[in-house]
């Protein structure tokens, strides 16, 4: 897994850098330029969008007492998508641009979403409200006090727990 995203990490850039390339031996380097600073302005001004109408839509389902995912997947893959848009380059501004249509993030949640399944076990405990299998119930007594109560057991730092 982490050899794929290596992988991508580096062919993704090295592959905008050479479609760049090849693009300013067509048309000019102030062209290709050009086209990266207005890629990058419309993405910013696009992903600013698309993350107010749905923080808008997050706030209001949360006044109600509701929590959607969906809505906070979007969220985040808004944000994605702002860092793919200021990244320059023709693939991630395509993926980037992609993310922003609903439609498109619909796509991908379920690809995705399909592939956790495959490689993920999501297993749900539900506990009892107030109990968390991690607390330990005792009283914290300074080391130098010789006053401990009667059924108490003493651990010193750095013991363990029986």
């Amino acid at each position: 897994m982490l050899g794929k995203l290596i992988l991508i990490f580096v062919l993704v850039p090295l592959t905008d850098l050479v479609l760049l390339m090849m693009l300013s031996s067509y048309t000019g380097w102030q062209f290709s330029v050009a086209m990266v600073i207005l890629s990058g302005i419309l993405g910013a001004y696009l992903a600013k969008r698309s993350s107010v109408a749905v923080g808008m839509k997050i706030r209001e389902r949360m006044t109600r007492g509701q929590v959607s995912p969906d809505l906070l997947t979007d969220g985040a893959m808004i944000l994605f998508a702002a860092g793919l848009l200021l990244t320059p380059g023709f693939i991630t501004d395509a993926v980037g641009l992609s993310l922003l249509i609903p439609s498109c993030r619909r796509w991908y949640k379920t690809k995705i979403s399909n592939w956790m399944k495959r490689n993920f076990k999501i297993q749900v405990v539900q506990m009892t409200p107030g109990y968390d299998s991690n607390t330990v119930d005792g009283d914290i007594l300074r080391e130098e006090s010789n006053h401990v109560p009667e059924g108490s057991k003493v651990i010193k730092s750095g013991e363990l727990l029986p």
